[in-house]
């Protein structure tokens, strides 16, 4: 029997599962839904529906029991009727017998599955009620981490404001001390020139003394 709504390949991973798991317990038991799943990595649907083929097919079908015509009844006469008739309710009886008991067998196995599959839902919600809280966990610190980096790129932004707001002002200081040093050299040029201007009117005064000096002397000596 196969499933059409289950891709091949897939119900062959289940069923390969299956076959494994249950030779593993020695054949002494058949393995969970749940058990089949994880181990085929498939979805719940499809491993329920793998399964109970699986199962089935694992269940020993029951005998037809072959009513064959006794001896007796082959040599019946009219007097051993009651016999015959007898014989032939056993035989209904057991027929009827094997088939409940075979009824019951799939009734047992199918509710066996149905506690499978309850837990096996249950373990699967639980699971992804972890999953979903490690998840959250997750975006939680991922969001504390980018609040954490925000706030330090905003704390090295104002560093770097402050930082190029002392580099103005330092250019701005560089600029008054390269023009006070410009206004000091042009100054300490003119006092150059100034001295020298001085020292050449100090010489030309001395020459003009020196010279007069020498007239008076001239006067002196000549008794003028």
């Amino acid at each position: 029997m196969t499933i059409p709504s289950i891709p091949a390949d897939i119900r062959e991973r289940i069923l390969a599962a299956a076959d494994e798991l249950y030779q593993q317990s020695g054949r002494e038991s058949l393995p969970t839904v749940d058990q089949v799943r994880r181990a085929a990595r498939v979805d719940m649907n499809a491993a329920s529906a793998v399964m109970r083929e699986w199962r089935r097919q694992q269940i020993a079908k029951p005998a037809l029991v072959a009513v064959s015509v006794p001896e007796v009844v082959a040599q019946a006469s009219g007097q051993l009727l009651a016999q015959l008739w007898t014989q032939a309710q056993d035989l209904a009886n057991e027929s009827l017998r094997t088939a409940q008991a075979s009824w019951e067998a799939e009734r047992v196995e199918l509710e066996q599955m149905r506690g499978e599959l309850a837990e096996a839902f249950e373990a699967q919600a639980a699971e992804l009620e972890d999953s979903q809280a490690r998840a959250d966990t997750l975006v939680n610190e991922a969001r504390e981490t980018a609040a954490r980096a925000e706030a330090e790129i905003a704390r090295v932004r104002g560093e770097l404001a402050k930082a190029s707001t002392r580099a103005e002002r330092a250019e701005a200081a560089a600029d008054e001390l390269r023009a006070e040093r410009d206004r000091m050299a042009s100054e300490a040029t003119e006092a150059r020139e100034n001295a020298a201007r001085l020292s050449g009117q100090l010489e030309a005064v001395q020459g003009q003394n020196a010279a007069l000096m020498e007239t008076l002397r001239g006067r002196v000596l000549s008794g003028k």
